[in-house]
């Protein structure tokens, strides 16, 4: 058997699994049983459970990059030389992590989303480990939201931090995008109050 598609089986049925179940919920012989694997198959290929967790969420995380990057750019060369406002790189964050979340064809939220909001209750730390605030498309979200600020008052701008909270609060206006729960008066509700909170947190940086 192919040792990379045995690997690749146990990320899929496992991030299925702790979506579902929850991370402490989920055993390694559940994953492995799933994935048609040796029981020690998590420990050979990952080395814990946990590990495993933060490989799924370093995935996932590179691919919400990739998207951000390119939904950055074209914010940028909408504003062509301008600065982009701050709205539109909100948005473009949100944007980005609704296309990796949710299933426009099916109506349900992607096993990502649902992954993160468990992460968030019982592993804090490990997704603090799996986001890479390096990487280009956060790396240029950063410079942008930067560039809103005075060069003098730069150094205020505690920019992992706001993205952070951008994370978490776009991640909690999801399961009202799904099409069981979907309420679009909530879900702009929810936009704007992202919005502002980080017109805010710029501004106050501007004035401090």
């Amino acid at each position: 058997m192919d040792p990379e598609s045995t690997r690749q089986r146990l990320l899929i049925c496992a991030e299925k699994l702790m979506a579902e179940k929850g991370i402490a919920a989920t055993s390694v012989r559940e994953i492995t049983d799933a994935s048609e694997a040796n029981v020690a198959a998590v420990n050979y290929y990952f080395g814990s459970k946990t590990e495993l967790l933060l490989e799924l969420l370093k995935d996932r995380f590179l691919q919400l990059d990739t998207e951000l990057l390119k939904r950055v750019e074209i914010v940028e060369q909408r504003t062509d030389n301008s600065a982009p406002g701050v709205r539109d790189l909100v948005g473009a964050y949100f944007n980005a992590l609704s296309h990796l979340g949710f299933n426009n064809e099916t109506g349900e939220l992607g096993p990502f989303i649902l992954l993160i909001q468990r992460a968030s209750a019982e592993q804090e730390a490990v997704l603090e480990r799996a986001q890479d605030y390096q990487a280009p498309g956060i790396s240029r979200l950063k410079k942008l939201l930067a560039a809103s600020v005075p060069e003098e008052r730069r150094n205020y701008l505690e920019t992992p931090a706001l993205i952070g909270l951008m994370f978490m609060s776009s991640v909690a206006a999801m399961p009202s995008m799904s099409r069981e729960n979907r309420d679009d008066v909530l879900l702009e509700a929810l936009r704007e109050f992202l919005f502002a909170g980080v017109e805010a947190y710029i501004s106050r940086i501007k004035t401090r």
